[in-house]
């Protein structure tokens, strides 16, 4: 998920402070945890493995009433990998494989090589070409779909993928959908959405619950996942640690009244997760809790989690108040979560409401983390906030 480690760790580089911008202000925000804290934190599943938890233990902690259980099949799912390509979809098979027509069901053998796709509209056709060899292999009436012939992956932008990839119409543009099983779905999945040097018990848990939300969004329609749903890059993300996690919690889900749960993630919680009604929807298995030890200590601050307490100054940009001179929370969560704050600059004031729209609002000039590094300037890393001297 995009509140998740991947994003956390994807401004990898630790930058300055940004320079005082038009409207900066001198009023003080600091805050914990990254993302919008509902269900597992992974920095907390972290440090729940490092106090000796399993990873069943860590799923439940963090989903209210819900069993790990493993079920007898493992499903297809389809993954979005891109659209909006009004030319060409190029596909390259590194073993034989296999072009299907679905309008007809017809298939023709694939030598290994780079394939190009290309929709016509005014013939409402789907040409192939076989780059390699320089000859045209067919036009259909399509949608199209290459399979590798011996279970090797297919090759697609920079990445390859196990299963198959459907090419689909989408107006006058080209579409692209990976199909394959969930367990190696997730396998492409894990080692993007945590570190693959973590402790194996919290990998195990990542897979089960990504591996959940995957199951609990097979739906009808062309595809049931987005790579923006969780991060997913396929075969060539994989991991000899993350692919033994996903082994050994092999078809093992978080279950709620015996249905797989849509069992959201966060990076980091900063100690207290968010009752999901407060951001989504209220779900009986996604409530708030004290993440912390039997002596009250923050399992993420066991893990040395770096965004249990960040630090910066706001940005008055965007909000069209001129140079802030006062921020205050008028309303929070019980988990200490801003819902409402109002901001008051030289040139007015304004009152944001819900913490996605805080956090999306409200911007900084840069923070200070708590392992000392720094980040450049952005909006909110999270909604449990304070304002000046509360810092």
């Amino acid at each position: 998920m995009l509140a998740g480690i991947a994003l956390a760790f994807g401004l990898a580089v630790l930058l300055a402070p940004a320079a005082p911008a038009e409207g900066q202000s001198g009023v003080r925000v600091c805050g914990s945890g990254y993302g919008h804290g509902v269900g597992m934190s992974q920095w907390g599943a972290l440090g729940r493995a490092q106090a000796g938890q399993g990873y069943a233990l860590i799923i439940r902690s963090y989903y209210a009433g819900t069993q790990v259980r493993r079920l007898p099949d493992d499903p297809v799912v389809r993954v979005l990998l891109g659209s909006g390509s009004t030319q060409d979809v190029t596909v390259r098979p590194g073993r034989e494989g296999r072009l299907i027509n679905r309008a007809t069901g017809g298939q023709v053998s694939l030598e290994p090589g780079t394939y190009r796709v290309r929709y016509l509209p005014d013939r409402n056709l789907y040409r192939v070409v076989n780059v390699s060899a320089g000859r045209a292999v067919g036009s259909y009436r399509g949608p199209l779909v290459f399979q590798p012939a011996s279970g090797g992956p297919l090759g697609y932008g920079s990445r390859d993928y196990r299963g198959a990839l459907l090419i689909q119409r989408s107006g006058s543009e080209l579409r692209t959908v990976n199909r394959l099983r969930i367990e190696a779905y997730i396998r492409g999945v894990v080692p993007l959405e945590m570190p693959p040097s973590w402790h194996q018990a919290a990998l195990r848990a990542q897979a089960v619950a990504a591996r959940s939300f995957a199951r609990a969004s097979l739906k009808s329609g062309p595809y049931d996942l987005t790579t923006g749903s969780m991060v997913y890059g396929g075969a060539s993300a994989e991991t000899p640690a993350t692919n033994r996690a996903v082994s050994a919690t092999a078809r093992v889900y978080a279950l709620y009244d015996g249905r797989p749960i849509t069992a959201f993630f966060s990076a980091a919680n900063g100690g207290y997760s968010e009752d999901s009604r407060y951001v989504f929807n209220a779900v009986p298995y996604l409530k708030a809790i004290r993440d912390v030890d039997a002596a009250g200590r923050p399992f993420e601050r066991r893990a040395n989690s770096p965004w249990m307490r960040w630090s910066g100054t706001l940005s008055g940009a965007g909000l069209g108040i001129g140079t802030v001179t006062e921020a205050r929370v008028l309303e929070r969560t019980p988990s200490g979560r801003a819902m409402r704050v109002r901001v008051t600059g030289t040139e007015g004031s304004r009152e944001i409401s819900g913490q996605y729209a805080i956090r999306d609002n409200l911007r900084t000039t840069g923070i200070r983390l708590a392992d000392g590094s720094t980040r450049p300037g952005g909006p909110l890393p999270a909604a449990r906030i304070w304002f000046g001297d509360a810092c």
